[in-house]
């Protein structure tokens, strides 16, 4: 069920595209227990090549080396570095006995990642089956974005009693997974002062707060729906205290789903007030 977004959503997140270009770049102000991104990985099969073990596994950015390992016995390697920015493109290299590989990938701070590789020497190619982001909160203001689409992988980001993501002051989030989760969240999404959220996943995006699911002001834009090639998806916004989607100001919230939806609150499904609109999509609605 594709939808097109309300006159003033659309209007609202152009204006915020063209202030982001304007601006160029992406800060690193997200707050957070740790910034280091973490790579556990397993190489779990040499297909024409030989052993898991002894392959030296390196990172780079920007053509700059950020770490490297060598695999045990079981093939097992880790990764620990750091980025300037929320998110940012790195290229991991595979150097074993007669074969150099390499794949690009999205990372992002704060985050450990469990990556299982599988890798071909001929034709050469490296597959990834598995592939999970577990993410800490999300932060960002003042023209910062957290910009994450790698539809093969797995994101959870877990709030650990707190906001698991804030937007607000011009700043973007805008996430493309296979799937999507939002867990131990004080509220699920907190957009404001222009903020912008888009999620968009290929299966199921599900969202668990205490307090809010999701809480937009003022002028921001809150998004959650399928992706372009999505299989089954799914939306869940769930509130066990307050609302599931409170909107306030002018702001603008959109539910877009492949397949079903439910938004729930422990006091109303939806709250509006203000100019805001929430397009819930057909979604069903639970009061509790």
């Amino acid at each position: 069920m594709i939808r097109i977004l309300y006159n003033k959503q659309f209007l609202l997140i152009m204006l915020l595209a063209i202030s982001f270009g304007s601006f160029g770049g992406c800060g690193s102000s997200g707050s957070g227990t740790s910034k280091q991104i973490k790579i556990n990985g397993l190489i779990e099969e040499v297909i024409g090549g030989g052993s898991v073990s002894g392959i030296q596994v390196t990172v780079f950015e920007g053509g700059n080396r950020k770490d490297r390992d060598t695999t045990d016995a079981l093939g097992e390697f880790t990764l620990r570095f750091r980025i300037r920015s929320e998110t940012a493109q790195v290229t991991i290299e595979f150097d074993g006995p007669g074969f150099i590989l390499s794949r690009v990938i999205t990372v992002a701070i704060r985050s450990d990642v469990n990556l299982g590789v599988v890798i071909d020497v001929s034709p050469p190619s490296i597959t990834f089956t598995n592939w999970t982001v577990n993410q800490q909160m999300i932060n960002v203001s003042r023209f910062d974005g957290y910009i994450f689409n790698e539809t093969e992988a797995t994101l959870r980001i877990d709030g650990n009693g707190r906001k698991c993501i804030i937007a607000k002051g011009e700043s973007r989030v805008e996430i493309t997974a296979n799937s999507i989760s939002l867990l131990d969240c004080s509220e699920g999404i907190s957009a404001e002062s222009f903020g912008l959220v888009i999620l968009e996943a290929v299966f199921d995006i599900d969202l668990l707060a205490s307090k809010d699911g999701i809480n937009a002001k003022d002028n921001s834009v809150v998004r959650l729906a399928m992706e372009a090639s999505a299989i089954d998806n799914n939306i869940t916004v769930t509130s066990i205290n307050e609302n599931g989607i409170r909107a306030s100001g002018s702001s603008g919230v959109t539910i877009d789903p492949q397949n079903d939806c439910t938004i729930s609150g422990g006091k109303n499904a939806i709250n509006e007030s203000g100019t805001a609109v929430v397009d819930p999509d057909g979604c069903t609605l639970v009061d509790q």
